[in-house]
């Protein structure tokens, strides 16, 4: 008995044997699969890693293309600014000119109305005296009477006022 008891434990434990390597067996398959996925893992990350820092480098490469274009355009914009402005400016500086040319001549040709009216007042207050003197002379040498004077007064008046109105 005890020869098949020995037996029987023998073959419990060789099914038992047989069990454990089939275990082991499928932890062995199972950690070889979890090798390949790591070192498929660790791939992926050192992928990832290569891709988070190409894109770090673009994005700093970009900002600084962006950050040049920017300064061009400013200073192409401010030039575009300062030649429209200086365009601007010169024009309306001719047209000052020009305008100051006018006034400058306008200002010359009332001074000399100016003058030409001062001695056309002159000339009138003289006529003006003279024409009382000659009148009061004739008065005098008794050619002309008071009567007389005055009606050639007022005629006078009218014929000026005339020729003003036609003027």
């Amino acid at each position: 008995m005890k020869e098949g008891y020995l037996q029987g434990k023998i073959r419990e434990l060789d099914y038992k044997l047989k069990q454990q390597m089939e275990a082991a067996e499928q932890l062995e398959k199972n950690l070889q699969r979890i090798i390949v996925s790591e070192k498929e893992q660790k791939k992926l990350f050192n992928q990832l890693k290569e891709v988070y820092e190409f894109k770090e480098d673009m994005i700093k490469k970009l900002e600084i293309e962006n950050k040049k274009e920017i300064k061009s355009d400013i200073n192409k914009a401010k030039e575009s600014l300062n030649k429209k402005i200086e365009d601007t400016i010169e024009k309306n500086f001719e047209k000052l000119q020009k305008q100051l040319d006018k006034i400058i001549n306008q200002l010359q040709d009332l001074s000399a109305v100016k003058d030409i009216a001062l001695k056309n007042s002159k000339n009138i207050v003289f006529t003006e005296h003279l024409c009382n003197l000659l009148m009061e002379e004739l008065v005098r040498e008794r050619i002309f009477s008071n009567e007389k004077v005055e009606i050639l007064s007022k005629r006078a008046s009218i014929r000026a006022k005339d020729l003003l109105k036609e003027k």
